[in-house]
């Protein structure tokens, strides 16, 4: 019986695994988005990503269901070692081998995470800018007439840019 809830585990721990491989090629590709500005493309990776975590939360849940039904504490990779090193070394031999492996893609995810939003951080600043060089460029001309769209510079004709009298 514990061998077969030893194997779910196992069988849950990689499905999280390949979610997480899954998350980081997403944010690799997020990434590329961001950076060719396609902002449209975008929302599809974005809602690819909510619904990866969705399915690892899902996952996790199973592997809680899982961890209680063989007494371990929490259900956290090092509590799962621990007792399974009591029955089974080598199943937590291959565990502490998926720790690390959980633990390095959470480095990669994470780093790709900061990238990404350094990078919306960066496109949001270009936006602002642009912007404001294109408010700027119309409140100069917009200067040069008043309400009823006359000219008011001086040394230029006086006519209407809007023609209200024929």
């Amino acid at each position: 019986m514990i061998n077969e809830q030893i194997k779910e585990l196992e069988t849950l721990i990689d499905k999280e695994i390949d979610g997480y491989k899954n998350i980081e090629k997403l944010y690799t590709d997020k990434k590329e988005i961001l950076i060719q500005g396609k902002a449209t493309d975008l929302y599809d990776v974005d809602s690819k990503i909510v619904n990866t975590y969705k399915e690892i939360n899902d996952i996790s849940e199973a592997r809680k269901n899982v961890t209680k039904t063989l007494d371990i504490p929490t259900f956290s990779m090092t509590d799962i070692i621990n007792k399974i090193r009591t029955t089974d070394e080598n199943a937590a031999k291959k565990f502490a081998q998926k720790k690390e492996e959980v633990n390095e893609l959470a480095k990669r995810i994470y780093k790709l995470e900061k990238i990404n939003l350094e990078l919306t951080k960066h496109g949001i600043y270009l936006t602002n800018k642009t912007i404001e060089s294109m408010l700027k460029g119309a409140n100069s001309v917009n200067k040069e007439y008043n309400n009823k769209g006359q000219n008011i510079t001086n040394d230029q004709l006086k006519m209407s840019s809007i023609v209200e009298e024929a």
